[in-house]
């Protein structure tokens, strides 16, 4: 891809910087319903997958059929990225802007907050509202969500916390690919290859899981509420913070951000 396209990774990761900066000092309901849109955008990707896999597991090749539904699943984060939603996971990225001392902690962990509460709203909405326009009445989908959701809900705590820990690690690179790009094929491009592969690989993203369990518990998944965040939601945002929040930005401050002070 052409330089002309491209910013660099120092000059990227001061545009993450300055992201940061925004972000951390939004007003509360601002964050909030970036949040709705961006658990909203999500969702949408997640239908596409599951459209798409429905039968193709047992018709076809489960490899080929998880890979075309990663190609499809994409679209949500795409979205947020350019048209306009935020991800607890993509804004774990915030934490750079700390490390810099532009943000208070204070700041982080309300952007946090209320991204992560309103990524959970929007998902419920969407949940809803695919339900009522018959998404999942055939049998076939149908199924798909529900042995989805109900095979997240059985991870043992570490293993969601690991499995989480590499997802928002290519979620988080995604979206600074996506800052690096100039224009909207760059962009576009840099969220596609690491977002495919982490669908790809079955890692556990938790805005996309607030989904799938919010729909599998209305469609009538074996599974209670306790179990549905003790046993992925709360394991999954760690391991999503972790490696997005924590580790990654740290790698960037020392190696970016520092380096040109």
């Amino acid at each position: 891809m052409c330089k002309e396209n491209m910013y660099d990774n120092y000059e990227t990761a001061n545009n993450v910087v300055k992201m940061g900066i925004k972000k951390a000092n939004s007003k509360n309901i601002n964050i909030f319903l970036f949040g709705i849109l961006g658990g909203f955008f999500i969702a949408l990707g997640y239908m596409g997958y599951m459209t798409v896999t429905q039968t193709m597991r047992t018709r076809i090749d489960t490899g080929l059929a998880s890979f075309l539904g990663a190609s499809v699943f994409p679209v949500g984060i795409m979205l947020c990225m350019i048209v306009g939603g935020s991800l607890f996971t993509s804004n774990n990225l915030v934490t750079l802007a700390l490390f810099d001392k532009k943000i208070s902690l204070k700041n982080l962990f309300r952007n946090w907050t209320f991204v992560w509460l309103g990524n959970f709203t929007g998902s419920i909405v969407a949940a809803i509202l695919a339900i009522t326009a018959g998404i999942y009445k055939p049998e076939a989908i149908h199924s798909v969500a529900v042995h989805m959701a109900e095979h997240k809900v059985v991870l043992g705590f570490y293993e969601a916390v690991a499995s989480g820990f590499l997802c928002n690690v290519l979620v988080a690179l995604g979206a600074w690919m996506a800052m690096s790009g100039k224009d909207l094929i760059s962009k576009v491009i840099g969220v596609w290859f690491p977002v495919m592969l982490f669908v790809l690989c079955g890692f556990q993203h938790v805005v996309a899981n607030m989904y799938v369990l919010s729909l599998g518990k209305i469609l009538g998944a074996n599974y209670t509420l306790g179990e549905m965040f003790m046993n992925n939601i709360i394991p999954v945002t760690i391991g999503n913070a972790l490696s997005g929040g924590l580790i990654l930005p740290a790698m960037y401050y020392f190696l970016l951000v520092k380096k040109q002070k």
